[in-house]
């Protein structure tokens, strides 16, 4: 039982607010803090992560804790934040260099774009150890710790050897690959023995667990005392539901439906990286244009891209392309009168991007790997009116929840032009059985039974409710 005199003591890379000065900070985006924030503040947690400043010089005997009711702009009660300072060195190597270009590559099984530096894999070691006695100096005996996705491999193993008897327990928010492209890298065993430590370690799909247990097999391991568990995360379909039915946003999606008119609107939504399959749908767009130029000025394709770690040269690299993709389409297909391409490189507020799900009419999601995606399920849970068409990639941890959808292999430009064809003719009586379908499966695992389910598996019941 999760007692008044225990605390939910959550670790991430990042925190849920980013410092922009000495003083000033802003709510930051991203699938984990949006599932994340709402048990964060009903158990008055603290939230141990960076804090986006880079600190050169800094002291680690000890660490300050910050109430979000101090730097919310609504001053709502919430919870603590501890601020693990990081060097330039340090987030360069830790975070741009091994977790990215080597976990984050290798993981989503691009391991043609994977580096293997002995010397990041040390800075992320350092960083990871460093995260581990912040925890340690924060966290009293009873507390639980619950420490999120792939830059913390290693805390585990830290933190363990610190505090044998803390309850310890690990989500993973990325696929976990197969064992033959797990064991290129140099330091499997290490990272296997790590998760081993914790009390229970959480996957969103039965392939990524099955990879743990066949890498933890091949490495001839023995897991004595970790549950391992299933619980692919989800949204707060009651919010997004509610919000798409809200005056302002109908108004609003009433305009860009009247910004669009007759065209069918088809809506991207993802971060510029190469996993999720940006390049590979604006070439099947191209593809469509080319061969059904009957099509032209009957649908725009709505992308927006949010800039991410822009440090790294591939990313810089695929928005360069991207760019180049989107202008040549604009440029060989515009008319006076319609542009293919309405795209936009930046974040959106939360009810803009609600009224454009609810105006969209079809979700075009085709990541080329995924850990699950939850655009998806954001798309779904917006179409309070039960109509839109969502196409989907196979190859993302949600289609396993979303059968409802247009399914396509991502790496198919025929397939997913096809798909693209096929949603525009859709009659709407299919649609919308289509859509309930969907919208049936992400109210019945949301966002809330996705933390009481992660509770459950790792012995709280009922810390999520209490």
């Amino acid at each position: 039982m999760f007692s008044k005199d225990e605390k939910l003591i959550i670790v991430s890379n990042r925190l849920p607010y980013t410092r922009i000065n000495d003083t000033d900070w802003e709510k930051s985006a991203g699938g984990l803090i949006t599932a994340l924030d709402p048990i964060a503040k009903k158990k008055q947690a603290i939230w141990l992560g960076w804090d986006g400043y880079l600190k050169d010089n800094y002291d680690l005997s000890s660490i300050k804790l910050v109430n979000t009711q101090e730097i919310s702009p609504n001053g709502e009660e919430g919870y603590q934040l501890g601020c693990i300072p990081l060097s330039e060195r340090e987030v360069d190597k830790y975070y741009n260099c091994f977790s990215n270009q080597t976990l984050w590559a290798l993981f989503h099984y691009f391991f043609e774009k994977c580096a293997l530096d002995h010397s990041t894999w040390e800075v992320y070691q350092d960083v990871n150890k460093k995260f581990a006695a912040y925890i340690d100096q924060v966290a009293g005996d009873d507390d639980i710790v619950w420490i999120q996705d792939y830059q913390l491999f290693l805390v585990p193993y830290f933190l363990r050897a610190l505090r044998p008897k803390l309850k310890i327990h690990f989500f993973l928010h990325i696929p976990f690959p197969h064992n033959d492209i797990f064991s290129i890298l140099p330091w499997s065993r290490t990272i296997l023995e790590s998760m081993l430590c914790c009390n229970s370690v959480g996957f969103h799909h039965r392939q990524y667990l099955m990879n743990f247990e066949g890498a933890i097999e091949n490495h001839q391991l023995v897991n004595s005392s970790s549950q391992l568990f299933v619980n692919p995360i989800s949204v707060n379909f009651t919010n997004l539901d509610s919000v798409s039915k809200t005056d302002s946003v109908s108004k609003r999606c009433e305009q860009i439906k009247q910004e669009v008119g007759k065209c069918k609107m088809i809506i991207g939504v993802d971060r510029i990286d190469y996993s999720k399959g940006i390049k590979e749908r604006l070439l099947a767009i191209e593809s469509l244009l080319n061969e059904s130029p009957e099509l032209r000025g009957k649908f725009i394709l709505h992308q927006i891209v949010v800039p991410s770690r822009e440090a790294v040269e591939s990313y810089r690299g695929l928005k360069r392309e991207v760019d180049e993709i989107v202008g040549r389409i604009n440029g060989t297909h515009s008319t006076a009168h319609w542009i293919p391409i309405h795209y936009h490189y930046h974040t959106v507020s939360f009810e803009e991007l609600v009224a454009l799900y609810l105006a969209a009419d079809i979700a075009l999601v085709t990541p080329l790997r995924d850990g699950m995606n939850l655009v998806c399920k954001e798309f779904v849970a917006a179409h309070s009116d039960n109509d839109g068409v969502l196409i989907l990639s196979r190859f993302a941890g949600a289609f396993a929840e979303l059968d409802a959808c247009l399914v396509v292999n991502p790496f198919n430009i025929e397939e997913i032009k096809c798909s693209i064809h096929r949603a525009i003719h859709m009659p709407k009586e299919e649609r919308v059985a289509r859509m309930k379908k969907m919208r049936k499966s992400v109210q019945s695992h949301d966002i809330h039974s996705w933390l009481k389910n992660c509770s459950v598996y790792f012995g709280e019941k009922d810390f999520i409710f209490s």
